[in-house]
């Protein structure tokens, strides 16, 4: 997660709460609106009844739908209702305005079904008449509903449907997708033939019916932090064109840029290369099918791209199992996508998302920290000791010291330095690539000169107790407690690369360097005070004199490798 690039979100369960209410309705070619369960026009309640086109629509709505309908009166309406929430809130607004969605299916068998499939965006069902005839319902992507009728319902008789009303359903087609609406088009054919009912040119419309989907609390905020990150985002959604600019828009998706979107229906024509290069300047896909939310989450890779799949219905698997992280809503997602994602948010909360990709940040920021310490204070010790044996000084470090200080001074500071907090920026940084090298060539370069500033100061320590005491243990001991503390307070320099300790703004503190440090040094006086300990390491007691000079200059290395930390990131 610390390395993803761009997020592909998918709008209906992810951005949204999936929760659909009908709330527009456009059929005999009026507009009407929907409150609490009724149906309104111009502020006065209408009985559908009363508007056999109206009537006639809620009851195709409730018969071309899957939702189980189940008669025990454990709710409002007497029904307990279990389906896909846009079939869901068809048959809630037909059961609320008094149609008997049991005894119309009781009435109207269900003879076959059709689902909607990628080149076909429709659902239809056939049903038996108690007269013998048959009803065909359809429901599904407006301009395709509309391009098979011929006819349409008007003061209840199917007249010719003109080019105009088609304009104007259109223009009302738009209109509802530009409130961010998901909007179906319904129609239907009555047949009392025993013939084959075609799917061609042949049905009677009826209307446009358009359900709200919540935006989720903070998405926004979320997207907002995607972007601050670094972080591109991608929305896929079903839904037709101006339904997900309206979403998309709200969102802020482009960062204030153009939006672009691009309609699955061109994808068909589009070929690889050209759909790796419109990925990186895609902001949202419409009309997507699952085949083509796998093409575009691999669109994105081929690009070069570390991206993760949002989804929680049976038809996002592919695409979450094919991106480099997969993330499926805990609660409302299905079986399916909970098993093939690679990230579960328990809680369905984009929040928590950020929250992991700031951990993965984190992680590997500490990972490098501790290496970088590791590394710097090692070759300090093979600095000091390769620096005497060419000057021929002597060799200031004894093999128990060289032991002591491995297991002393790096160990546990390095240790706690995995466990840093995250810095206050980390979320501001753009994400790494997720083949680089954990170090490049500058890092490298950095950590050599630590290396060097650190043995500088142990060796100079040598040089003033080789000129004050001559060769031996007491000059030995001078670099022995100068490049062991040295690198004790090194660790305070590996804490942040981007973060000086001399800054303004200070970083979280970390109780377990605290500790790690503290009990180092401790450790470390008792080398100078123990007799054993003294013995064992080959170390003499030291004047105050020497005391001060063992502080200065292990401060020293610590300022130094400091202000040449904030040198070289000024001129970064």
């Amino acid at each position: 997660l610390g390395t993803v690039q761009t997020v592909c979100l998918d709008k209906t369960g992810t951005i949204t709460w999936n929760r659909m209410t009908v709330v527009r309705i456009f059929s005999g070619m009026r507009r009407f609106g929907v409150l609490d369960g009724r149906v309104v026009a111009q502020d006065h309640t209408i009985d559908p009844e009363d508007c056999h086109e109206l009537f006639q629509l809620l009851r195709v709505g409730a018969l071309c739908n899957e939702t189980q309908v189940e008669d025990n009166g454990s709710d409002v309406s007497g029904y307990v209702l279990r389906g896909s929430p846009t079939e869901r809130a068809l048959v809630q607004l037909a059961t609320g305005i008094g149609i008997d969605v049991l005894g119309l299916r009781r009435r109207s068998s269900l003879l076959r079904i059709k689902h909607r499939a990628e080149n076909s965006l429709f659902m239809s069902t056939l049903h038996s008449l108690s007269d013998g005839g048959r009803l065909l319902a359809v429901k599904g992507n407006p301009a395709e509903v509309l391009a098979m009728c011929a006819r349409q319902l008007q003061d209840g008789e199917p007249i010719l449907l003109t080019e105009e009303a088609r304009l104007q359903i259109e223009t009302e087609n738009a209109r509802m997708a530009g409130e961010a609406l998901r909007v179906l088009g319904l129609a239907y054919l009555v047949q009392t033939s025993e013939d084959k009912i075609p799917l061609d040119r042949n049905l009677v419309w009826l209307g446009l019916i358009g359900m709200a989907d919540p935006i989720r609390d903070g998405v926004k905020a979320v997207i907002k932090g995607f972007h601050g990150a670094g972080i591109d985002t991608v929305m896929i959604t079903g839904d037709q064109s101006p339904t997900a600019y309206t979403v998309a828009q709200e969102l802020d998706l482009s960062r204030g840029e153009p939006l672009e979107i691009l309609d699955s229906s061109e994808l068909t024509s589009v070929r690889a290369n050209t759909m790796q290069a419109l990925g990186q300047k895609v902001h949202v896909y419409a009309r997507v099918s699952p085949a083509d939310k796998l093409k575009i989450v691999q669109a994105l890779q081929e690009a070069g791209g570390i991206v993760a799949m949002t989804g929680d219905g049976i038809n996002d698997g592919p695409a979450l199992k094919a991106a480099d992280v997969g993330i499926a809503m805990g609660q409302s997602g299905t079986d399916v996508a909970r098993e093939v994602a690679d990230v579960v948010l328990e809680e369905d909360e984009l929040e928590t998302l950020m929250i992991a990709v700031k951990d993965g940040r984190t992680i590997h920021n500490n990972i490098k920290k501790s290496v970088h310490f590791f590394l710097a204070t090692n070759l300090s010790e093979i600095m000091v000791m390769f620096t005497a044996l060419t000057t021929g000084i002597g060799f200031p470090l004894n093999a128990m010291q060289l032991l002591w200080i491995n297991i002393i001074s790096d160990i546990f500071p390095g240790l706690a330095l995995s466990l840093e907090a995250p810095e206050p920026d980390v979320l501001e940084q753009p994400p790494r690539h997720a083949h680089e090298p954990i170090f490049g060539s500058r890092e490298y370069k950095r950590m050599a000169l630590e290396a060097a500033i650190i043995s500088a100061s142990a060796l100079g320590a040598y040089g003033f107790g080789l000129a004050r005491y001559g060769g031996g243990a007491r000059a030995g001991s001078l670099a022995f407690q100068t490049l062991t503390i040295g690198q004790l307070l090194h660790a305070i320099s590996c804490r942040s690369e981007r973060h000086s300790f001399l800054d303004k703004e200070k970083l979280p503190p970390n109780k377990y360097l605290n500790v790690a440090l503290t009990g180092s040094l401790a450790l470390q006086m008792l080398t100078m005070w123990v007799p054993g300990l003294r013995s064992l390491l080959g170390v003499t007691p030291l004047s105050l004199l020497d005391g001060l000079v063992i502080g200065g200059s292990a401060l020293f290395s610590l300022a130094m490798n400091e202000t040449t930390k904030k040198m070289s990131l000024v001129k970064k």
